[in-house]
């Protein structure tokens, strides 16, 4: 049942998400915050709102860079928002470390999830926090159909225990984990359907819209929350 008719993230993860990993960073006017992953700036609003700090919010995906920078904007927070569209593994963000970096939902690809955790001890100043949300499967039987939506079984998706290992190995502390209410998946999916109604940018290709309806069908159709769930971490740096 969707919860929040107003919701603008793009995954499971929420509002909630960004807001607990900033109280439990104790983010102050004072901090810095990396968020990466940031779509079309949700997170990066509510994150310079509601604790008045400096973001550095990071999109590579077509069109939501330029996105994040006019609902800053419509916000009255552009002169707290930077939002980047490169590479923030070639950015040099651990020559100027952050208070807290969040990993929006859509950003732990399989090809950042490795440079993510090898970089995430040098992004954070000491005591920082880094939190992260993804996809996982939280079953070992998974039909077919799901684990070729939602990515190969043991490949493209982990189970919650890979993710243990990937924040012991990145020599953070795991702090909590969590995974996101039903009611956060049904406002994910109210929200991207709406936005393939989008004639332009991200949601605006053929393409993408073919395969998120796609996804949403066989979510519902399959009952998928009996084999994948949307985890949630925050880690502290020692």
């Amino acid at each position: 049942m969707i919860t929040d008719p107003n919701y603008s993230f793009l995954s499971p993860a929420g509002r909630d998400f960004v807001i607990a990993a900033a109280r439990f960073g104790a983010v102050s006017p004072s901090s810095r915050v990396l968020m990466l992953g940031c779509g079309g700036g949700a997170g990066a609003v509510v994150v310079a709102k509601e604790f008045r700090c400096r973001v550095v919010a990071v999109e590579t995906r077509s069109g939501f860079a330029e996105e994040a920078r006019g609902l800053c904007e419509r916000e009255g927070v552009s002169h707290l928002v930077t939002v980047d569209a490169g590479n923030p593994f070639e950015a040099g963000y651990a020559d100027d470390p952050f208070d807290l970096v969040i990993a929006e939902g859509g950003f732990l690809r399989p090809a950042t999830r490795a440079p993510f955790f090898d970089a995430i001890e040098r992004w954070l100043l000491p005591r920082g926090v880094a939190a992260f949300a993804d996809i996982i499967y939280t079953t070992e039987q998974v039909p077919a159909s799901v684990s070729q939506m939602y990515g190969s079984l043991k490949k493209q998706t982990l189970s919650e225990e890979d993710y243990q290992k990937l924040v012991k190995d990145a020599g953070v502390e795991l702090q909590y984990v969590g995974l996101s209410p039903p009611s956060n998946w049904d406002n994910f999916y109210g929200y991207i359907m709406k936005r393939l109604n989008d004639a332009e940018g991200f949601f605006g290709s053929g393409a993408v819209r073919a395969a998120m309806n796609n996804e949403i069908n066989l979510f519902y159709r399959m009952g998928c929350l009996k084999y994948i769930g949307y985890l949630t971490c925050i880690c502290r740096k020692g």
